[in-house]
């Protein structure tokens, strides 16, 4: 397995390594033409959690991209923590997962399952990330000025061990704070504006569409966003499994072409403003977001169209899982766990995204 070597480089913009070797089975250097695919088509198992995270999957399914590539996708509905798709992606039951990471996807590799993080989806990025709400009669009274006013307060989040929690926890130390000076509520994000109107929660990390229906509804508003305190780290993956690991990468290449190529029609219509409303219809019909209208209003995470890897945060996202006993023995090491050569094969067809 070719393994990415620079693990201490800060964020590794893989379109930008001129110069480099492309991956032994990759792409024809002479001319970059990948191997044209088949002409029946191969199906693939991908995880469908009906979310914005997987808009590249929905809008490659649209545009036909993944058919040029020879592939067609059964979706496997995953509604859940990504921990719950680590048992299909290692029995090769589940070709394709994702979503935020897990200690139990480093757990598995650990125990040596054949399943790898392949790509990022979604980044905290300024402007462009999940928001932190606060109650608005808190936030209108004056009394959520500063990091330090979290001091007595209730904090909704959607689990323990993830980003969020990371997130409150550097608000914390800003603010002077500790997490004993604070009380967690631990919900899903769906009913966490119920816990907000109701006074249950105070302030809360909320993902799209949610953050925008609270502010929406008058019961919160946007107090800050996770890229104000942990700017450039992941906020979810692409995970492969082991059919396209170890026994037919050249499908694995094929898929991250298509999703990679249905990453840049997205970031063209939220980050450029091209084509929104085309994209925005694909979006209306796959997800359980069907008003056009709310697109306009939400804040669209950004997805890394240029095959982004920040190995830094995501290893200061290990350690702290590591630290806090989530990631168990034996650990392992982050070049184990992540795969870039499916975004480098990618990148070496597509090119650099403009």
């Amino acid at each position: 397995m070719r393994m990415l070597a620079l693990l201490a480089a800060p964020v590794l913009l893989l379109a930008a390594c001129g110069g480099a070797s492309p991956p032994a089975a990759a792409l024809d250097a002479a001319d970059g033409a990948a191997p044209a695919p088949p002409d029946a088509p191969t199906t693939l198992t991908v995880w469908d959690g009906s979310g914005l995270i997987e808009a590249p999957l929905y809008i490659a399914l649209e545009r036909g991209y993944l058919k040029e590539q020879g592939l067609e996708v059964q979706p496997v509905p995953f509604n859940g923590a990504f921990d719950t798709q680590v048992p299909s992606l290692a029995t090769g039951q589940l070709d394709v997962g994702g979503g935020s990471i897990v200690p139990g996807l480093y757990n598995a590799v650990g125990r040596g399952l054949p399943l790898r993080v392949t790509a990022i989806a979604a980044l905290y990025t300024p402007g462009r990330s999940q928001l932190i709400v606060a109650r608005k009669d808190l936030a209108e009274s004056g009394q959520l000025k500063s990091y330090a006013d979290l001091r007595g307060k209730v904090v909704a989040r959607p689990t323990a061990l993830g980003s969020a929690t990371i997130g409150i926890e550097k608000a914390l130390e800003l603010g002077g704070l500790t997490s004993s000076d604070i009380t967690y509520l631990d919900i899903p994000t769906a009913d966490t504006l119920a816990a907000l109107a109701n006074k249950k929660a105070d302030v809360a990390f909320m993902t799209e569409p949610f953050g925008t229906q609270a502010i929406e509804q008058g019961v919160a508003v946007k107090w800050h966003e996770m890229a104000d305190l942990v700017p450039n780290h992941v906020s979810s993956i692409w995970a492969y499994g082991s059919r396209l690991i170890d026994d037919q990468p050249e499908l694995g290449r094929r898929f991250m072409v298509a999703l990679m190529r249905g990453m840049r029609d997205y970031e063209d219509a939220f980050g450029k403003n091209k084509d929104r409303a085309a994209i925005v219809s694909i979006l209306t019909k796959y997800t359980p977001i069907k008003d056009p209208a709310l697109y306009e209003k939400m804040q669209i995470i950004a997805e890394p169209a240029s095959g982004e890897f920040p190995l830094d945060t995501l290893q200061e996202d290990y350690d702290w899982l590591k630290a806090r006993g989530a990631i168990q023995e034996p650990a392992p090491a982050l070049s184990q766990v992540v795969d870039t050569r499916f975004v480098q094969d990618a990148l070496q067809q597509l090119g650099p995204y403009q």
